[in-house]
């Protein structure tokens, strides 16, 4: 605690030198923010006054003055405004707005105060060719920027410059052409250079912050450890108060001894008597005292111990029900009172009394925890299936003294389990039933099938020459619907073959399962100029051989059959690396993409519905169960797959698969949901 007491000063100390360090800075700051603005209020002063002479200038449309070596006149003007001559002969020339401007800027550089200076990036005298510092700004300006200003360092001074533009305007028409008016309506601009001596001197400022953190941290230092000192006064207490309870104990033991030996010593120790009545009597007011708490707890103990749902009880080493709750006496069909102080056997009896696997004996034993199921027998001989948990019951010292045990009825539990394994032969009633379902589809329809086709072939052999062209389309109808009816059938059996007559799961290699399946698809491939690019990263996984094999056969044989008439079609089947969150060593992702006809965003979901097609059987010939075979292979084998399309521009097969199935001895499952969908087809 006391290196507790040390990290939480410290930690104050801390706070309290970055709040100072904080306060010092905010000061600097708000200084350089005060000074740059006073020094921008007083360069736009004078900016403001400058710009209103100018506008008093131009509303009297320039003053002439007499012309002197100051003032010559001004050669930019026209020469029938450059100079006129009074009624003496004086000659006076015209001070436009820059002219004036200038003069302005000329006299205050030599008083060495406050400079301006007029400038233009196409300056037509050459003493307003701009400062270097100046270029940046008026092509600002010329950009839109309404003012520009900052501090530089010149010969060791403070420069604070100041610079706004001056707009293109009628009255300089005189001197500047329409037609050199530059770009964003600004002619020029006027800077104004102030020199700012505002050096505010930092040490009032750091020493009185260098105070503040000095006196901050010696009072964190004292406060802390005056309440240290605090902390361990009171632990001194609490160890003397301790003593004096050891001290009390003792005193109580002494009373017992003295109360023995009273009756022999009452004449000779009278006065010593009167003196240990009142220690006594003091003792017994605590005793009294301890005892009602104790009243209080037990009473909270008991509601608790009664309340508790299940079966609670605790017995001694002999096997004596010390405690009972109500629990347990509904369970036993027995009131409190004839289970306290009997043998447990005796009330509620099973398997494991008398044995090596009783609760308490094996507890004895050393054991921490014991919980089994067993059979209790009531004095009826009803038998109740119960879960029993028994825990050692120890002395506050630790001294083994018995068991806690508790009794959970599971009566009902058996009750469900029954009602499941009804459930579950029920379900293997209705999969014999999927299955003469599934025979009565491979024969009996296929009868009057095979002879309708054979009738078919007949027809058209010997009596094709009498049949008209009408009669002839026809038959081919016939045909074309028996083909149909032929396939979907196989379909049909094939989809319900996926969980009835599937083999057990074994190591499978995908890219040996890939490269037979093109094999097998090779002259649909050369027929169409088709191109494969298969993944080498395609790993080995536990799956069904044959399942496998018919998943990528109908993928690819999808793509081969919806490809794009105006190009080739390629497939891409690659693998997909899970993000890094994602465990890539338990399963596998890869995509299945072509550049086909593709199908639109909506259609993305129920693709893999049976019968469900997205073409006529003229565009394209299928029974629409092909996609419904991958999905239910994918669910035999715990994974996911999903679709992505664009039209005319390809599909896209997402395919998740377990590396190693969980179960695979529970994969045999049937689903009875064909006999809904062939019913529901009818």
């Amino acid at each position: 605690m006391n290196t507790l007491f040390a990290y939480y000063r410290l930690f104050a100390v801390s706070i309290w030198l970055l709040a100072v360090a904080m306060s010092w800075t905010w000061n600097i700051v708000d200084d350089v923010r005060e000074k740059n603005s006073i020094a921008k209020v007083t360069a736009r002063a004078f900016f403001e006054q400058i710009i209103a002479a100018r506008q008093w200038n131009l509303m009297h449309g320039g003053i002439y003055v007499y012309s002197t070596d100051l003032i010559p006149p001004n050669p930019y003007l026209p020469k029938e405004k450059q100079f006129i001559r009074d009624e003496h002969g004086n000659m006076l020339t015209l001070v436009n707005p820059s002219y004036m401007t200038r003069q302005i800027a000329e006299i205050s550089q030599k008083k060495g105060q406050v400079r301006f200076h007029l400038t233009s990036l196409t300056p037509l005298r050459p003493e307003n060719k701009p400062y270097p510092w100046e270029i940046p700004r008026l092509e600002a300006f010329a950009r839109g920027s309404l003012e520009e200003s900052s501090f530089t360092q010149e010969d060791g001074e403070e420069i604070y410059h100041y610079m706004a533009p001056l707009p293109y305007r009628k009255s300089c028409s005189p001197c500047h052409a329409a037609a050199d008016q530059p770009k964003g309506n600004i002619r020029g601009a006027l800077s104004v250079s102030l020199p700012i001596p505002f050096h505010k001197s930092p040490w009032p400022l750091l020493l009185s912050h260098l105070f503040v953190a000095i006196t901050g941290i010696v009072g964190i230092l004292f406060f802390g450890g005056r309440l240290a000192q605090s902390r361990r006064e009171i632990l001194k207490s609490n160890n003397q108060l301790a003593r004096e309870i050891e001290e009390r104990k003792e005193t109580e033991k002494k009373l017992i001894s003295i109360k023995k030996n009273l009756e022999h010593s009452v004449n000779n120790r009278t006065v010593e008597l009167r003196k240990t009545n009142a220690i006594l009597d003091k003792k017994v007011t605590e005793q009294q005292n301890i005892e009602a708490s104790l009243v209080s707890i037990t009473d909270e103990f008991i509601q608790i111990f009664n309340s508790a749902p299940d079966g609670m009880y605790v017995i001694d080493r002999n096997f004596n029900i010390i405690r009972a709750n109500r629990a347990y006496c509904k369970l036993t069909g027995k009131s409190i009172e004839a289970i306290q102080g009997r043998k447990c056997y005796e009330v509620f009896s099973g398997p494991p009394c008398h044995t090596e696997n009783c609760p308490l004996t094996r507890i004895i034993r050393g054991a921490e925890r014991i919980e089994v199921e067993v059979q209790k027998i009531r004095d009826d001989d009803t038998v109740i299936p119960c879960i029993v948990t028994a825990t050692p019951f120890r002395e506050p010292g630790g001294k083994l003294t018995g068991i806690i045990q508790v009794t959970r009825d599971i009566n009902n539990w058996k009750k469900i389990e029954n009602s499941l394994s009804a459930t579950a032969e029920h379900l293997r009633a209705r999969n014999m039933e999927l299955e003469d379902f599934a025979h009565v589809i491979s024969h009996d329809l296929k009868e009057p099938l095979m002879l309708i086709q054979a009738f078919s072939d007949r027809i058209r052999v010997k009596y094709a020459k009498d049949l008209t062209q009408k009669g002839v389309g026809y038959l081919e109808r016939i045909e074309s619907s028996s083909k149909r009816m032929e396939h979907l059938i196989d379909g049909l059996l094939t989809y319900s073959r996926v969980s009835s007559k599937a083999i057990p799961f074994e190591r499978v290699e995908l890219k040996t399962i890939i490269n037979s399946v093109l094999d097998d698809l090779a002259v649909k491939i050369e027929k169409a100029h088709a191109s494969i690019h298969i993944d080498n990263d395609l790993p080995v996984i536990e799956a069904d051989p044959l399942q496998i094999r018919q998943l990528f056969q109908n993928i690819i044989g999808n793509s081969l059959k919806y490809y794009h008439r105006e190009r080739n079609p390629e497939i891409t089947i690659k693998r997909i690396l899970f993000p890094d969150q994602y465990d890539n060593q338990t399963y596998i992702r890869f995509s299945i993409e072509d550049n086909g006809i593709g199908f639109k965003k909506e259609y993305q979901t129920v693709v893999f519905d049976i019968f469900q097609r997205l073409h006529t059987s003229r565009q394209f010939q299928g029974t629409g169960i092909g996609l419904s075979i991958c999905k239910k292979i994918i669910d035999r084998h715990h994974g996911t797959i999903s679709a992505e399309g664009v039209p005319e521009q390809g599909a896209k097969f997402i395919i998740t698969l377990p590396l190693q199935q969980k179960n695979p001895c529970k994969e045999n499952k049937r689903d009875d949901s064909l006999i809904d969908i062939v019913m529901n087809r009818r």
